[in-house]
């Protein structure tokens, strides 16, 4: 019976509701709890027939690989909602997911390990270990993981099949040959492994591409062919304005986290994007926000425009479209 290395005491490596559901229910694509000492109270889990991806995918992952890690993760997060299990609780880094060897099917450890960072830097850090062995473009891959992570850090059981269609969207464009190669034979594609059956779907909303890729792409990717970033100025960083609102700040919970800067409240300002333009809004900062220099009354909405620069405190940033 195989099991993984990492262990811990149940009292210390979950809260109460999480031990019972997972103790309790088969969760799809998490693998179910055991208890390994009644007397020491020791949590494991059993991994037989599973090989973790970061073993399998050592040397490289193929786009097709890449997506479907992706959208069995997101399909796990929906599935903890539904068990009130909290996302933070489950691990998300390659070593933490594990392949059937035969099937295919895409299984995640939940809990053991004590982990402070949010379900979204954990997603972003998945991402980074992604590109860095994912074939093609490194920069292409970094900036379409980029758009990805805004897109689906709110991923729910509504918006599911939309998010995991986006990842197919921007992780796929580029070997679209090969799906027309595909249709034109009649053969389904096979997206990560061949034992898989969960392949996109579109709705009416979504349009074909008109630069000739045979792949769908939302309509709320079409719309915007430019797309408008936020830039810190000191460090270069920059994020992708995909969400309705953009959230700056030192939280971890943050969209654009500024943590090494004090003078930067915890929920500072937001990005505000309505019906194709953008809004910057001050949320009764301790330091104030500042647009072309004018500082911003909290609570309202002012426009951005191309090249527009704001200081949060004293931190500089940079609003562009293009």
């Amino acid at each position: 019976m195989d099991r993984i290395e990492r262990q811990a005491s149940m009292e210390n490596a979950f809260d109460h509701v999480t031990y019972n559901m997972l103790f309790c229910n088969e969760i799809d694509g998490v693998f179910r709890l055991e208890i390994t000492g009644e007397e020491t109270g020791e949590a494991n889990y059993n991994t037989t027939g599973f090989t973790p991806l970061s073993r399998i995918f050592s040397a490289g992952m193929s786009k097709k690989t890449a997506v479907q890690v992706l959208k069995s993760l997101f399909q796990v997060w929906v599935n903890l909602d539904e068990y009130m299990i909290p996302r933070s609780e489950l691990l998300m880094s390659l070593s933490d997911g594990y392949v059937h060897n035969e099937t295919g099917e895409i299984r995640w450890l939940c809990g053991l390990q004590k982990d402070p960072r949010s379900p979204i830097e954990k997603l972003r850090l998945l991402m980074a270990e992604l590109v860095t062995i994912m074939e093609g473009d490194p920069e292409k891959n970094q900036e379409n993981m980029h758009t990805l992570l805004n897109y689906v850090k709110n991923v729910s059981r509504e918006n599911l099949n939309q998010c995991k269609t986006m990842a197919d969207t921007l992780l796929l464009q580029d070997i679209a040959a090969a799906s027309a190669e595909a249709a034109a034979s009649d053969e389904p594609e096979a997206y990560g492994y061949s034992g898989g059956t969960d392949e996109p779907e579109y709705e009416d909303s979504w349009k074909e591409s008109g630069d000739g890729l045979n792949i769908m792409i939302p309509d709320v990717f079409t719309k915007a062919r430019e797309v408008a970033y936020i830039i810190r100025i000191h460090t270069g960083d920059e994020m992708a304005i995909v969400l309705d609102e953009t959230l700056i700040g030192k939280s971890q919970d943050a969209d654009f986290c500024v943590a090494d800067n004090r003078a930067v409240s915890r929920h500072h300002a937001s990005v505000i994007m309505e019906g194709g333009e953008y809004y910057l809004i001050d949320h009764r900062s301790t330091n104030s926000t500042y647009l072309n220099g004018m500082r911003l009354k909290p609570g309202e909405e002012y426009r951005l425009c191309h090249g527009d620069g704001f200081v949060l405190a004293d931190e500089p940033f940079q609003f562009m479209i293009r």
